[in-house]
């Protein structure tokens, strides 16, 4: 009995073989080998698509998934508080000869640079307000022009112009723009960039905006003190240069003529990395002092190369290497009536 189910078995699977190898040989003759081919492994409709090669496909989603990534970190958020710098990047390519730098609150009309300075670009900052579409953001309202100033640092370090000057917003007028050098009837910032002296600025790499020492010079501050009346600079100029430096080696003394309106060349900006003016930015987003636009009007010069003492001993001379007394009768007229005055 046990051979003779074995002998069916056999028979039985010599059938199967049988009616198998016809099969295969009836596909065989139609072309299909019942192998799984390319096609044979597309859905119906798919016949005649050409299939993505497949690491061309992995590339183009870790590309999809980069850019998803991008446009995620760099959203910016409606809170003051970001992370991210709410103002516009630079896109690169035209290279700039010089730049005008400052921010403007709400209540201050900038227009007056496009419409007078056609030649300079415009890089200013709405400080006060993240609705402006006509001007770039900062991140927060603190420091005065200390923040617009970073920001650019920044912001805009690999799209730098070759002359940078940083300014208040006022176009002109006293008592608002009394710091404005060469002091003309009006204080006119205007007539302070036309005026002033570009290749001076390329030669030295940093200069200051002012000429008239006072106030700021000699020496204002004194850091070595064992101790400071409350609200003096010194408090917080100590904070900032322990941050930046990580010691309390400070100057004896520093002086500068105010009032954080200066000119710098790219290659004095890039004598620092980049992280350097982040780390500025850093501090003054955690500080607490109440001034810390004085602080920075104190610490502009050295950040650029400076000596703590950075006063001019002679005042005319001053005003005709930072600006131009070979000008024309029209612009010079300002110059000529201005050292004529007796400085205090």
């Amino acid at each position: 009995m046990l051979n003779s189910g074995r002998q069916g078995h056999t028979k039985i699977a010599g059938v199967a073989i049988f009616v198998l190898l016809i099969l295969w040989l009836y596909k065989l003759n139609a072309g299909n080998y019942l192998l799984p081919t390319r096609e044979s492994t597309l859905r119906p409709g798919q016949e005649n698509a050409e299939v993505a090669d497949p690491e061309a496909t992995l590339k183009i989603e870790e590309a999809v998934e980069t850019v998803e990534a991008v446009a995620t970190s760099t959203s910016i958020p409606d809170a003051v508080e970001s992370p991210v710098t709410p103002s516009k990047k630079p896109t690169g390519g035209k290279k700039h000869e010089k730049t005008v730098i400052m921010g403007k609150t709400y209540k201050e009309d900038a227009t007056w640079v496009k419409e007078k300075l056609p030649d300079w670009r415009p890089i200013i900052y709405a400080v006060d307000s993240r609705t402006d579409k006509d001007y770039l953001h900062v991140l927060v309202n603190k420091g005065k022009e200390s923040m617009p100033y970073l920001t650019y640092l920044i912001d805009f370090y690999d799209d730098l112009s070759d002359v940078n000057v940083f300014i208040h917003a006022h176009e002109n007028g006293y008592p608002r723009a009394w710091h404005n050098d060469p002091q003309s009837a009006d204080y006119s910032a205007v007539k302070m960039l036309e005026l002033l002296r570009l290749d001076n600025i390329r030669e030295k790499g940093y200069v200051n905006l002012r000429c008239n020492p006072n106030p700021g010079c000699p020496a204002d501050l004194h850091p070595q003190k064992e101790s400071f009346d409350k609200g003096r600079i010194e408090i917080g100029w100590r904070k900032l240069w322990a941050h930046i430096h990580g010691n309390n080696l400070y100057p004896e003394s520093v002086g500068v003529a105010c009032c954080a309106q200066f000119a710098v060349t790219r290659e004095r900006i890039h004598e620092q990395p980049k992280e350097y003016y982040e780390k500025l930015m850093d501090w003054l987003l955690t500080t607490d002092e109440e001034d810390a636009g004085r602080v920075f009007e104190y610490f502009w010069h050295m950040i650029f190369g400076m000596p703590a003492v950075h006063c001019g001993s002679n005042y005319r001379n001053c005003v005709c290497e930072v600006y131009d007394c070979t000008a024309g009768a029209e612009k010079r007229r300002s110059l000529n009536s201005l050292l004529m005055k007796r400085i205090v």
